[in-house]
């Protein structure tokens, strides 16, 4: 594989993301904002345009709807994203982050629009015609709201039955199914492992565990990041498995590292990386993502700075 393998990338669920700057959080006073931005947002859209940053030739598939779907179109295209769209019948979403002076970032994600039956079964059968012919399939995000829950597994067994690798980054019932359908690489956080492991995963010895059982049953590459932490990769079948440690760093922001890993994961296979070098490529997007502004991207002189300073070390004790 290389740079000009075809690679698409589905977001069903995009939104319009909007930061407001504000001072210290007071409740029920007045709170004054500071600054407003908005960019195109949503798993997808993120991991497409670190894809695009990493200089992986890439298309997007997406559905888009209403003033907030023209919104988003021009703001891809200023981007230099290719994309190509599905008509929706609502508005899309607008999910907004909350970023104090001091203190935690909130963030409140819209539960809307809620698609009917019939438009979320062509949006799906949209999207399986989109990445037909693509050498990867990156099935990236939340479900529309309405949209049943096998929609990725549909379309993740539709992908291997042509060949394709694909890669998988959802969680909930969606990702409990589709990941039956043996996708290429999956990346859960810890808790999204959790979720599927259907308990609470309190030590690094239950997380390895519950990522070998998740990488038998995919047949394939496991990749579980952990925040400050690092991530773990695992694949049973070659009995490979390393944690990954990344710099100490101050996180600016943490909206779309976990995209930025995935990114860096796809990047480096493509263009034909050993395990270990995706993985630290990976981890070093990541955590270049969280030394900028939601939304925007590093130099990638900086990012592969990071990416050096990652720690790789063997994990055979999770095949004990």
């Amino acid at each position: 594989m290389n740079r000009a393998a075809r690679v698409r990338v589905v977001a069903l669920n995009p939104s319009v993301d909007v930061e407001w700057r504000t001072g210290i959080l007071r409740s029920e006073e007045k709170n004054e904002l500071l600054n407003e931005t908005r960019w195109p947002g949503g798993k997808g859209v993120n991991v497409t345009r670190w894809l695009a940053w990493s200089g992986v030739s890439v298309r997007l598939f997406l559905p888009l709807g209403g003033v907030i779907g023209r919104e988003f179109s021009k703001g891809l295209r200023a981007e230099g994203l290719h994309f190509d769209s599905f008509s929706l019948s609502a508005n899309n979403r607008v999910n907004y982050l909350v970023t104090p002076s001091s203190g935690p970032q909130y963030r409140f994600n819209a539960t809307w629009p809620r698609l009917p039956t019939r438009e979320s079964r062509k949006l799906r059968d949209a999207a399986n015609a989109a990445v037909t012919g693509s050498d990867w399939a990156i099935f990236s995000g939340t479900l529309p709201f309405g949209a049943p829950k096998a929609t990725y597994a549909s379309l993740v067994r539709k992908a291997v039955q042509r060949s394709q690798k694909v890669v998988l980054d959802c969680d909930g019932e969606a990702f409990v199914l589709a990941v039956m359908e043996r996708p290429t690489l999956v990346k859960p956080n810890d808790f999204e492992l959790a979720q599927w492991a259907g308990r609470e995963l309190h030590s690094d010895a239950d997380i390895q565990a519950a990522a070998l059982r998740l990488a038998e049953t995919t047949q394939g590459w496991v990749l579980v990041t952990r925040g400050a932490k690092g991530a773990l990769l695992v694949h049973s079948g070659e009995r490979k498995a390393w944690v990954a440690i990344p710099p100490k760093l101050t996180p600016r922001n943490t909206v779309g590292a976990g995209d930025a890993t995935v990114a860096g994961a796809v990047a480096g296979i493509v263009e034909g990386d050993a395990p270990v070098d995706w993985l630290r490529r990976a981890i070093g997007t990541g955590s270049a993502a969280t030394q900028v502004p939601p939304g925007k991207l590093p130099s990638v002189r900086a990012a592969a700075k990071i990416a050096a300073s990652v720690v790789i070390r063997p994990c055979p004790e999770t095949f004990r």
